[in-house]
């Protein structure tokens, strides 16, 4: 009789496994990509609301912050930072320091980087990428 030893494995079983393991690859990369890009998008929105808020405690005590060829009140980043308008400067570390919040004269609208702020903002384009 004779007895066939078949401990290894062919090409085409190595070929599948191979498919199946890079189709799970990359499902996971998409999903993880997707994830982080959602994150960073929210932590933006924070940041932006952050230092909206902050802005406005600003406005509210300096009633004559403008900046030049600005129409409303004007603040930049880097002037809230240095005024400790924020108990931690880490939570706005992907705002740029150069962006100017701006109020409209009827202090209606607010704008940062001359973009309204209100329900279709994009904020990643908004702030520094990391």
């Amino acid at each position: 009789m004779l007895v066939k030893n078949n401990k290894g494995v062919t090409l085409v079983e190595l070929l599948a496994v191979t498919i199946i393991l890079t189709s799970i690859a990359l499902v996971a990369v998409s999903s993880i990509t997707s994830s982080l890009y959602r994150r960073e998008s929210k932590e933006c929105e924070e940041q932006v609301y952050l230092a909206l808020n902050a802005a406005k405690i600003y406005f509210s005590l300096n009633e004559t912050a403008s900046c030049s060829g600005q129409t409303g009140l004007c603040v930049n980043i880097k002037t809230l930072k240095n005024n400790n308008y924020f108990n931690d400067s880490n939570k706005i570390s992907r705002l740029k320091n150069n962006s100017k919040i701006t109020i409209s004269s009827d202090k209606t609208k607010y704008l940062y980087d001359n973009v309204v702020i209100g329900s279709e903002t994009n904020f990643n384009n908004l702030c520094k990428s990391s």
